[in-house]
Parts: structure tokens; sequence; C-alpha cells
């Protein structure tokens, strides 16, 4: 037997399997580059890539199945994005819309104040001016709160604190306006209520609710606040008996730069409750109304309960009449 020819066929059918295998690797090779490249091209263009109905056991196989999940979250981003663009259109809408009034009433009485020789009639437009930039400076600044508690630019910095001094300093700022009008303040709280929260923001979130009560209760009229502790969220209540809200309009008066139609005489921009919403919000807590017409409001804000609460007893007493 001539084992060299028997050795010279094994190894030309070697290379003739090797070669076999090369070509169909560069094949493969080729096939992969085109489908990958086809690929991403789709997913910058915005489309998704090729599907596959059963996921291959493959190189390109496990690429698609990758490539998919990009595709995914570019879209998911993509459609932030897009609701970040319409919110900013949105407000700068809403700034356009609210700051038009005050900045047109202030060109008029200008305008007046150029052609009136009275002194008395000069003292009046000037008054007039000073009270519409006084709104148009309330206006403002509460837009930069808003936009940088929507933006994130502000961060709620939750410490352990006692709530009722939150609640304690709210009620004071409101104090004046509701003895103005003879309206009694009556505030059932913990002596110490230990809750994780952020006191300045929870406060502005208060005295918003507090504001809007005196704002539409009539003179000579309740309002009550009170603190209960509950499984898993502590909650404050502010009843008055005001006008009420309509049932079809308690989920509008949430959403920013809502008024009631017949409230416009009072001051006011309708910013308020969807500040307290979104402070509330932050702090993984929310806020709900219950009303009806004329027969007063309840508005409960909730904010999440903290380990170290410490509830002693509860003692009521009149603030303002």
């Amino acid at each position: 037997m001539d084992w060299s020819i028997i050795l010279a066929g094994l190894m030309t059918a070697a290379l003739l399997v090797l070669g076999l295998k090369y070509v169909k690797l560069k094949k493969d090779v080729l096939t992969f580059e085109e489908r990958l490249e086809r690929n991403m091209d789709a997913l910058l263009s915005g489309r998704g890539p090729d599907t596959i109905e059963e996921v291959e056991d493959t190189l390109f196989g496990k690429c698609s199945v990758r490539m998919n999940q990009i595709g995914r979250i570019w879209k998911q981003k993509e459609e932030e994005n897009r609701a970040s663009r319409e919110e900013l259109k949105s407000l700068i809408s809403d700034i356009s819309h609210q700051t038009r009034t005050p900045l047109s009433n202030m060109k008029a009485y200008l305008s007046l104040l150029r052609e009136e020789t009275q002194p008395d009639r000069q003292e009046e437009f000037l008054n007039s001016l000073d009270k519409q930039s006084d709104k148009l400076e309330f206006l403002l600044q509460s837009m930069v709160k808003m936009s940088r508690l929507e933006t994130g630019l502000i961060q709620v910095q939750m410490k352990t604190s006692d709530l009722c001094t939150t609640i304690r300093k709210a009620i004071e700022e409101i104090v004046p306006a509701a003895a103005g009008k003879q309206i009694a303040l009556y505030v059932e709280c913990p002596d110490r209520l230990w809750l994780l929260h952020d006191s300045k923001w929870t406060e502005e979130a208060i005295f918003n609710v507090l504001d809007n009560a005196v704002k539409y209760t009539q003179r000579g009229g309740e309002i009550h606040i009170s603190v209960t502790r509950q499984e898993i969220f502590t909650k404050i209540s502010i009843q008055d008996n005001g006008k009420g809200i309509a049932l079809e309009r308690q989920a509008e008066i949430f959403k920013r730069f809502y008024r009631e139609p017949e409230v416009h005489e009072e001051p006011g921009i309708g910013i308020g409750l969807y500040l307290t919403r979104k402070i509330l919000e932050l702090q993984n807590g929310y806020i709900e109304v219950r009303s009806q017409e004329g027969e007063g409001s309840v508005f409960c804000l909730y904010l999440p309960e903290s380990p170290e609460q410490n509830v002693e007893n509860h003692k009521t007493e009149n603030i303002a009449e």
C-alpha cells in the first residue's frame, strides 16, 4: 500500500473541506456585515431593525436582540423629548398669555398719565400702575418657582422635622388675610409630629391651599386645619365653608393657570394648586379634594409616613377670628 498516495488524498480532502468552510465563513461574514449595516442604518434613520421571527442562535441573532433593545430605548427617549418640547411650548405660551394683560394695563395707565394734568387723577393712575407692577412681579415669581420645580433645577431637601411647625408657619402667613375677612382659623395638630419632608416647600404647598380657602370663603366664615396619622400617609386636611367647587371642575383646578369662571374678580393667576400638587408629588405624596357647590371644600394633602414620627395628644385652638 502506497501510504504517500493515501496521505496526499487525505490532505487534499482536508484542504477541500477547509476551502469549503472558508467559502461558507466568508459568505457568512459578508451576510452578517450586510445585515448589520442595514440594521444600523435603520436605527440611525429612526426605523426599527429587522425583526427575527425566531431568535437565531447566531452572532447576528444575538446582535439583533441587542439592536431591538436599543431601538426601543431610543424610541422611548424620542417620545420623552417630544413631550418635553411640547411642555416647553405650552409653558412659553402660558407665560406669554399671562403677562400680556398686566403689561397692556401698565402701558394704558402710562399713556393716560402722560395726558393727565390733574394731580388727584395722576395719583390714581400711579396707584393702578403700582398694583399692576405687583401683579406682574407675583406672576414672574410664581413662574420661576414652577419652572424650577418642573425642570428639576430645585430638588426637595427631605429632612425629619416637626410637620406641625411647618403647618404653623404656613398659617402665620395667612392670618392677616383671614383676619381682614373675619375668618376664624382652627388648627388641630399634635404638639410634635416628626415626619420626613421638605419643610420649606411643604409650607409653600399648605399656604397655597390656605390662600385659596381664604379667598373663596365669605366674610365671617371658618377654616379648619387638622392632621391625621394614617398607616401609610400623614393627612393634612384643610376644610372651609366657602362657595365649593362643582364636581365636573374638581379635576381641572390642579392644572396650570386654571381659574373658575366666576372668581376672576379675585386676585390670583391659577397656579397655587398646581404648585401644591407638584411639591407633594416630588415628596411621593398627593392631594385630593372633596367639595359640593355652596357647601365648602375639603383639601387633603398626603405625605408618606416616617418611622421616626412621634405623635402626642392633639389639642385644638382658635388661631384667628
